[in-house]
This record gives C-alpha cells, sequence and structure tokens, in this order.
C-alpha cells in the first residue's frame, strides 16, 4: 500500500514529540546543544523509535530533525490559534480551556509541558513576530535567539506562504522552507493590525478545514486498518484451514501408505507360505520317488532271489527227482532179482507198525536193506 504523498504528524507523534520535548528542556540538555541539528535529532530518533520502528503501517513516516524543528513551530503557532479561538469574548483574558481540546486534542498537553504561550502581538509590530511568543523558559533554555531566532541563527519565525516554515495544514510538502526573519519583520510591522486579523481569520479558516482534512484522513487511515485487519483475518482464515487441509491429507497418506505396508506384509507372508509349501511338496515328492526306486530295486532284488531261489529248487527238484529215478531204478533192479524182497517189505512194514518208538527192534534184515 502507498503512503499519502504529505507527510502528516498523528496525534501519538505530536504527543511524544511534546513529551521528549519537554524532558529535555527540563534536564537542561536542550540548552547544551549548540546547532538545530543537534537539538532536534534526538528527539526525531525518539519518535521514531517509538512509533514508526513498532508499527511501521500504522505511523508509516520516519521523521528527520528538520521536520521536528518545523513541527516544534507548527505546534507553536497552532497552540496560539486554538487560544484565540477559545478566548472568551466578555474577557479577553480568560480563555476556556476545555473547548480548546475540541480543536486540538494535544491542546492541554501542551500546555501542561511546555506552558502557556502568551501571545506578543502589540499594534507596533511587538518584537517582530506576530502570533509567535516565545516563552521566557525557552529563550532561558537556548532554544531561540533573540525575536524568534534560533541560537544558531536560523530563523524560528512563521510565515504565510504554501512553503513557510509553517504550513497551516501544520503539515509541510518535505521542502525546509527557512526565510529571512529581518525581512518578515519589517514587512509584519507595515502590514499592521488590518493584516494581522485578516491573517488570523484565512489561518482560523485554514486551521478548520486542516481539521476537516484530519478528520477525512484519520476516518480513511481506520478504513485501511479495518480492510487490513479484514483482510489479515481471511489470510489466517485461510492458512488455518490450508494447514487443516495438509494435515489430513498427511494423515490420509500416512493411513495409505500403513495400509499398503499392511498389503505389502500379508502379499510376502502368503508367498513365503507358498515357497515353504512348494519347497515342502517338492521334498515329499523327492522322499517319495526316492521311496519309489528304493520299492523298485527292493522288489527287483526279490524278483531276481525269488528267480534265483525258483531256479535253485527247481534244479534240487530236478536233482532229487532224478535221485529218486535212480533209486527205483535200483529198486526196481533188487526187486526183480529176488522175489523174497517183496515179503521181506511187508513183513518190515508189519513189524514197524507194531513196534512202536524205541521198542522196535531192528533185524539184521533191515541193516541188510540199508547197506543195500
Amino acid at each position: 500500500m502507498v503512503p499519502p504523498r504529505r507527510k502528516k504528524w498523528t496525534e501519538a507523534e505530536e504527543k511524544t514529540l511534546i513529551d521528549k520535548y519537554g524532558e529535555m528542556v527540563s534536564d537542561g540538555t536542550l540548552a547544551k546543544m549548540k546547532t538545530r541539528e543537534k537539538k532536534n535529532k534526538p528527539i526525531a530518533l525518539h519518535v521514531n523509535s517509538t512509533h514508526h520502528v513498532r508499527d511501521p503501517i500504522a505511523y508509516p513516516w520516519r521523521w528527520t530533525w528538520k521536520d521536528v524543528f518545523i513541527k516544534v513551530q507548527n505546534m507553536r503557532h497552532q497552540y496560539l490559534l486554538v487560544k484565540q479561538k477559545i478566548k472568551k469574548p466578555d474577557n479577553e483574558d480568560e480563555f476556556d480551556w476545555v473547548e480548546g481540546l475540541t480543536h486540538w486534542s494535544n491542546f492541554s498537553h501542551y500546555k501542561e509541558v511546555l506552558g502557556d504561550v502568551p501571545a506578543a502581538y502589540s499594534g507596533n509590530g511587538g518584537s517582530g513576530n506576530d502570533l509567535v511568543g516565545v516563552s521566557n523558559e525557552e529563550r532561558e533554555n537556548g532554544m531561540y535567539g533573540n525575536d524568534g531566532i534560533w541560537a544558531d541563527g536560523d530563523f524560528a519565525g512563521i510565515a504565510g506562504s504554501e512553503n513557510g516554515v509553517i504550513g497551516l495544514g501544520f503539515d509541510y510538502e518535505g521542502e525546509e522552507a527557512e526565510e529571512n526573519y529581518n525581512s518578515n519583520a519589517r514587512a509584519n510591522r507595515e502590514e499592521g493590525d488590518e493584516g494581522l486579523f485578516g491573517q488570523l481569520r484565512e489561518m482560523e479558516a485554514q486551521f478548520e478545514q486542516h481539521e476537516l482534512e484530519t478528520k477525512r484522513e484519520r476516518q480513511r487511515w481506520n478504513n485501511k486498518r479495518l480492510r487490513r485487519e479484514h483482510e489479515c483475518e481471511q489470510k489466517l482464515e485461510q492458512r488455518e484451514k490450508e494447514r487443516i487441509d495438509r494435515e489430513k491429507a498427511r494423515k490420509m497418506l500416512r493411513k495409505q501408505r500403513v495400509g499398503e505396508w499392511e498389503s505389502m506384509m500379508k502379499e510376502n507372508e502368503e508367498r513365503e507360505r507358498r515357497r515353504r509349501r512348494e519347497e515342502q511338496l517338492i521334498q515329499e515328492s523327492d522322499w517319495e520317488e526316492r521311496m519309489n526306486r528304493k520299492r523298485s530295486e527292493c522288489k527287483k532284488q526279490i524278483d531276481g532271489m525269488l528267480s534265483q531261489h525258483r531256479a535253485e529248487m527247481g534244479q534240487i527238484q530236478t536233482r532229487i527227482m532224478h535221485e529218486q529215478q535212480n533209486l527205483t531204478s535200483q529198486l526196481l533192479g533188487i526187486v526183480s532179482h529176488n522175489h523174497y524182497l517183496s515179503q521181506i517189505i511187508q513183513n518190515l512194514h508189519h513189524v514197524n507198525y507194531m513196534v512202536h518208538g524205541d521198542n522196535r527192534i531192528d533185524s539184521p534184515d533191515d541193516q541188510f536193506i540199508v547197506d543195500g
């Protein structure tokens, strides 16, 4: 936001300036300063540090020592104008001090801190300062020299022009206007009473116009401040909403990642189970295959053994049959040569049936038969 072109003092800045100025006057610091810059620079620094540095939006201007110098003159002139307006008509020496606050909010504060400023006007031009009265306290402290001139020779008077030291709006366009006091003093003495009152009427009208502009400016600043506050509130609400949305998005993303991680873990477990199952099946298949091979080998061995046994049994049976045939042939040969053999055999059978076990008596024929 671009600040207004004209540099305007706020009431708070005026009050701070008055306090600092009165403090420097009371403790004698102002009297020790020899130049105008040294006198006003500490005041400017104090006002800036109190207002502009802390809140540059509400107090956009950084004041210089020249600004303070001109503002001091403007406030003195403003005080005299307000004092002229609150003068009671029945008694010119009495004033309605309470009414002065309606014209200038820092009127009473200026009077309390810096004291009353008497009007130094006289019909003959007086001291040549017109309405710019200089208090004895400030003369003693060295703020001004004789006839409203600064101690270092610079003029501290007023001017009626637009670019003068004292603009009747109590602000200035940023140009330092210094006038030659001697020429102004001579001009003011020649104008007389008529010029003075005409100037006062013009000053009063300009002062009222300044008050109206000040109210409008204050209203504009209030509106801008309210708009800024509303915008700030909207921005804060928007930021809070964005923060909540980001938090929700983070939670959703975290939940999604946790779900993906759980799914991945389940898939890994399932793959591990399938792998173990496959390994187990492979092992079982290998074991069964080995067992089948062993069974087959055992069966082959058994079949071989059985075949070998059958062959051997066949050979034995063949040998037995051959032996039986030989024996039969021998027996038949014997029988054919001895017709008594059949009778002997029958007798032997008869004896064997009659004699049981060990009671049987072997006969010499039995031995004969065996030997034969």
